[in-house]
Formats: structure tokens, sequence, C-alpha cells
């Protein structure tokens, strides 16, 4: 008896343990199911999160694209204002360059009408009058340096040289005192010659027809369909040249007037 009591205890006890064992089991495998359920929840959650980020990242690309075929669109539409515009700006200064080329010829026309009388009356003989004298001479380095003198006044003994501006700046008369400086190189045979400057204007700014003055040249007005000088009475001009150049010969071709 005590031997059957015995086994039967062990196997109360092995049960027991057993019972205890599968409980453990159990709750291990409840725990791993929530674990695994909060994993999952959280995997979906992520990957949700994921769809959706993925799903802006697709639509801020397909509006980039958007965007950027607008912009080309728009850059071609630029291009193609841009060369319209830019053939109106070209036909526009061709316009103008023909316009003030013209208005440059007639203020050269008008002022060398009158220019022989007026420099009469001041003294100067001259008694007739070339247009567009193209001179040039050679530098030392081989190259040329050339210029347009828009009227010459002329007879023996004396030339006036005239430069014509629509408008006339500081910067015209320096430059033309610097041409008019080398006048012997550009036209030798002027060397022998009393060489005069003038600049002759429809208007100036700066004062340029004071300084002009002032650099002995003489100053001619054109005004409506007639021109004057206006330099004060007594004004006398200051010669250029009256010595034969020394310098390199230059190379001279005029239009003569009438």
């Amino acid at each position: 008896m005590d031997k059957d009591r015995t086994t039967e205890d062990e196997i109360r006890e092995y049960r027991a343990q057993f019972e205890k064992s599968m409980g453990s089991i159990a709750a291990y495998q409840e725990k791993a199911r929530i674990e695994m359920a909060e994993f999952s929840a959280r995997h979906d959650k992520a990957h949700e999160k994921a769809l959706i980020e993925l799903a802006k990242l697709r639509a801020l690309h397909e509006e980039i694209a958007a965007e950027q075929k607008k912009t080309e669109e728009l850059q071609k539409e630029t291009d193609k204002q841009l060369k319209k515009t830019e053939a109106i700006v070209n036909r526009n200064a061709k316009q103008l360059s023909e316009l003030n080329g013209n208005w440059g010829r007639f203020v050269e026309s008008l002022v060398e009408g009158d220019l022989v009388g007026l420099l009469n009356r001041r003294g100067i003989g001259v008694n007739y009058t070339l247009s567009r004298l193209n001179a040039s001479y050679a530098l030392g380095d081989g190259r040329c340096r050339e210029k347009e003198f828009d009227i010459v006044a002329v007879n023996g003994e004396e030339v006036v040289v005239v430069e014509v501006k629509t408008t006339l700046r500081s910067n015209d008369v320096k430059r033309f005192v610097d041409a008019m400086r080398d006048i012997a190189r550009y036209v030798p045979d002027y060397g022998s010659k009393t060489v005069y400057g003038a600049v002759a204007y429809i208007r100036c700014e700066s004062k340029s027809d004071k300084y002009a003055a002032r650099q002995g040249l003489y100053v001619i007005r054109a005004t409506g369909d007639s021109a004057s000088i206006v330099n004060a009475e007594g004004f006398r001009p200051v010669p250029f040249t009256n010595v034969i150049s020394r310098r390199p010969q230059g190379h001279l071709r005029a239009v003569p007037s009438g």
C-alpha cells in the first residue's frame, strides 16, 4: 500500500509540474502572441506611414514635373518673345541709325550752305567747301589712323575744318581738337596753310559750345533753315598748324560740294 501511495503521489506531483509547465508555456505563448500583435500593429502603422510618405513624395514629384514643364513652356515662350523683341530693337536701331544719318546729313547741308558767307563775314576768305573729307595717316607700328572731316572750307592760304553734330557734347569737342592737332598728318597739303577748327550743332549739352570757344574753335549753331556763328564779336580762332608736317604722309579722299 505504501508503495502504491508513493506512486500515486509521484504521479500527482508529475501532473502538477506538467500542468504548471503547461501553464507557463501557455502564458509565454500568450505573451508572445501579444508581442507579435503589437509588433504587427507597429509594423502596419510604420508601413502605412511609409506608404503615406511615399504617396506624398510621388505627388510632390508629379507637382515638380508639372511645374518644370510649365517652366520649360514659359522659357520657350520667353525665348520667342525675346527674339521678337530683339528683332524689333534691331529694326528700330537700324531705323534710328538711318534717321540720325539722314538728320546728320541734313544738318551738314544746312551748315555748309551758309558756311562760306559766315566765315567771310568773320574775315576768313574761304571761297569753296568740301564735304565728308576722308583722310588717314600711318602710325609707327604699321597701323593706320582714319578720320572723316564733315566739312572743309578752303581758299589758297586758309582752311576751316568743321565738325557737325546734331547734339554737341564736351567729349565731341575734345576728340575733334585731338584730331585737329594732327591735321597736317591727316592732310599734308594743309601743313603749309593756316588751319582753323569749327564745331556746328543744333543743340548742345553742358555748355559744350562755350568749351569749344575756349579751345579756339568757331562755334556754329544751326537753327531753322540757316546757321550762324555764335562766337563773340572780335573772337580770334586758334590756328592748328601753319607749318609743313614732318610726320608720315596721309592719304586724302574728298567729296566736293555742289
